[in-house]
């Protein structure tokens, strides 16, 4: 009985502090968050219920209580409750304002930390202070004048990309695998000065393990019995996992000591450098470590692929779906290139691309990459009328502020004149923001929307592309990124 009872008093003495300062939390988030309009469902489950157990149905969900909340009180916040968790969700960018211009409110959220064994605390994840040194160092990396030295290699991508679809001309089928891995090969050589050539080699174990790794942090996001490690250990899934990681590393390990070899050995092709050598130049003036390395490349890998083949892949679909539009882009694409379908697409046509630009937006607005971005909240913060509780979740959703109807008249629509210049300046600054904004904004957007660019004016001056299937003939998942349920089925014709 003794030796309980001294348990007992360890543990107490370990976790009572932490128990208690939780605890106050939990009722300083209770009593702030009464305050604002909205449902907090069950006792102690909160809105869990509501929800459902499936990407598709948690976007539907998430657009009927934001219907609601302009409905019923006029709103553009929406509440939940998620067990112990408060999440808000704001729903025009007026709302997100004060969140996204915040120089402290840069946390992300708890959800993320499920990716740390993979991506470690690189730009994406990391915290407050390491995120600001490491933007600053990388920032220069995405200029403009060093952006010009990737574009030949997404041209040279972009080439295979399209003699692989001539297999598949004529008769319709899901572009999305091909894109994405495309996407994988493009991000690979860009990060890594690596040619993997998957779309000719899909079957190899980092790319397969990549794809495993990114079902696996779906399937832990949608089980609620893998929510916790204890869980994750219990039933295989942590195992899976780092399995996965270990192969996904060992390439990129690998390639970083080839290139610090071949770069100390000054055999490292200067033409064909990657966001990689650029990260090796910098160990000796900041310190950077070879995992520091390691974690900032396997960002990039991550988000320069699976973000990038979510967009070229619903704006072929919205183009496919929508053919005057796509003459139309087309039209533009030979005013620029004229009849000669194998020149590269440089920086100077990219600019002259205006109407395929305001396409890509639009499809950005409709089917945003990152339909949901979590913040953790350090201090209460203004919102609004509204003050929201520190300790809370605050949601950064593209997907629901581009669909609300009173910034976007018909917002299932696809209309890329919403992207005019007279229009858009109608529209508040955060009222489109596919790639966040503020300090914590994409560094990548601008690498995206060249590579979309190239992707797409490779594709229609090649091929002209259909549908036999509705526009809304479609499932929107939200995994890792907002893709479809059913696949991107096209047909392709030969121009």
């Amino acid at each position: 009985m003794i030796y309980l009872i001294a348990l007992l008093a360890v543990l107490l003495f370990a976790f009572g502090r932490g128990a208690a300062a939780k605890w106050a939390n939990f009722r300083h988030r209770k009593r702030l968050s009464a305050l604002i309009p909205g449902d907090e469902g069950l006792p102690i489950f909160g809105n869990i219920f509501e929800l459902g157990r499936t990407p598709e149905a948690g976007l539907r969900s998430f657009l009927e209580r934001a219907k609601a909340a302009r409905d019923d009180w006029n709103g553009t916040l929406v509440k939940l409750w998620i067990m112990h968790d408060s999440v808000f969700m704001p729903t025009s960018g007026e709302m997100l304002q004060p969140l996204l211009e915040s120089s402290e409110e840069i946390n992300k959220g708890e959800d993320y930390n499920i990716l740390k064994s993979w991506l470690g605390t690189g730009l994406l994840l990391a915290g407050a202070d390491k995120w600001r040194s490491r933007r600053k160092m990388l920032t220069p990396t995405f200029h403009f004048s060093q952006l010009d030295g990737y574009v030949a290699t997404m041209n040279r991508h972009a080439k295979v990309l399209v003699d692989v679809l001539e297999d598949h001309a004529d008769h319709e089928f899901d572009v999305f695998p091909l894109i994405k891995r495309c996407t994988l090969d493009t991000i690979c050589a860009t990060a890594m000065g690596k040619d993997l050539d998957s779309l000719h080699q899909p079957e190899q174990p980092y790319v397969e393990a990549i794809a495993k790794i990114g079902a696996l942090n779906v399937k832990q996001q949608m089980l609620p019995h893998l929510w916790s490690s204890f869980g994750r250990r219990l039933f295989g899934w942590q195992k899976e996992n780092d399995a996965n990681v270990t192969v996904a590393h060992a390439l990129t390990n690998e390639v970083i000591a080839e290139r610090i070899a071949s770069r100390a050995k000054g055999e490292a092709d200067v033409n064909k450098k990657a966001f990689l050598d650029r990260l090796i130049s910098e160990m000796d003036k900041t310190n950077l470590s070879i995992e520091d390395i390691r974690e900032e490349v396997d960002t990039f890998m991550f988000a320069g692929h699976d973000t990038t083949s979510s967009a070229l892949g619903w704006t072929i679909w919205c183009l496919a779906n929508h053919p005057e539009i796509q003459q139309r882009v087309y039209e533009e694409i030979t005013s620029v290139f004229g009849e000669d379908e194998d020149i590269d697409c440089t920086s100077d046509e990219m600019a002259q691309l205006v109407y395929l630009d305001r396409c890509i937006k639009e499809s950005l607005r409709l089917f945003p990459p990152v339909p949901f971005a979590l913040r953790r909240l350090d201090e209460d913060l203004q919102m609004g009328p509204y003050l929201l509780p520190r300790g809370s979740t605050l949601c950064i959703s593209p997907y629901l502020v581009h669909r609300n109807e009173r910034i976007y008249p018909n917002p299932l629509v696809y209309d890329p004149d919403r992207f005019l210049p007279e229009n858009v300046e109608r529209r508040h600054p955060y009222d489109f923001v596919p790639f966040s904004a503020g300090p914590r904004n994409c560094i990548g957007q601008k690498f995206a929307m060249n590579q979309l660019k190239i992707f797409i004016s490779w594709i229609l001056r090649r091929y002209r592309i259909e549908s036999e299937r509705a526009f809304d003939e479609r499932r929107e998942l939200t995994e890792v990124i907002l893709k479809s349920g059913d696949g991107i089925n096209i047909v392709l014709r030969d121009r």
